[in-house]
């Protein structure tokens, strides 16, 4: 079980930055990162740079989601997340339509309040770009099509294999790097795997934290 300390945290210390762009300068993604594989990846502009993370800035998109809500959350449950949607983009949808895979595999963590209640975790594919307007429904009751809004976030890229274990550790070395608990909202928060399972080497990770406004 991911740890909920991130919820409850505050930090000291503030951050070195660098330079940062205004909104109207921004000149989001068109061609996917060199970590997306070549598949279609979620548009965004990196707005400040850190030492050991990042700020980007997303705009909106669809995505393919199916979510649980319990106590203890495995390895085990999450493939049989990623199978339901890999049943989705394989045919199983109002259309029978077989849809690209995109990148990245992205997961949220809701955590409820108190240490011995409930946590939802959804996992998403997102949509490929010439989708994005008309997605096929899916045919499993408990799969959904939505959408993320426009946001901004916090990002800390790690290697090897992402799990629980990798994850909270590196989301609580991205919120002890970024050193002021008022500047990120702690919960939810997001994982995102880029790679397929059978790569080994030069795997792509990341946590986010949404930025506040």
């Amino acid at each position: 079980m991911i740890s909920t300390s991130l919820v409850l945290c505050a930090c000291a210390a503030v951050a070195m930055t660098m330079s940062i762009q205004s909104v109207e300068e921004m000149q989001y993604t068109k061609d996917p990162p060199a970590f997306c594989h070549k598949l279609d990846c979620p548009r965004y502009e990196v707005v400040q740079t850190f030492k050991d993370y990042e700020l980007r800035s997303y705009l909106s998109s669809m995505w393919v989601a199916t979510n649980v809500t319990q106590m203890q959350f495995t390895e085990d449950d999450k493939k049989k997340q990623f199978n339901k949607l890999l049943d989705y983009i394989s045919g199983q949808n109002d259309r029978s339509e077989k849809i690209a895979m995109t990148a990245p595999v992205l997961q949220t963590i809701l955590h409820g309040q108190g240490p011995d209640c409930e946590s939802t975790f959804t996992l998403h594919f997102m949509v490929p770009f010439n989708l994005q307007n008309s997605p096929p429904q899916p045919k499993a009751s408990d799969v959904y099509i939505t959408s993320l809004e426009p946001m901004d976030v916090y990002v800390r890229v790690f290697s090897g294999y992402a799990n629980g274990t990798s994850t909270q550790t590196n989301l609580q070395t991205l919120a002890d790097d970024i050193n002021d608990s008022t500047k990120y909202i702690p919960n939810p928060y997001y994982d995102a795997v880029y790679d397929n399972p059978f790569q080994i080497l030069d795997r792509h990770n990341e946590v986010w934290l949404q930025a506040k406004k």
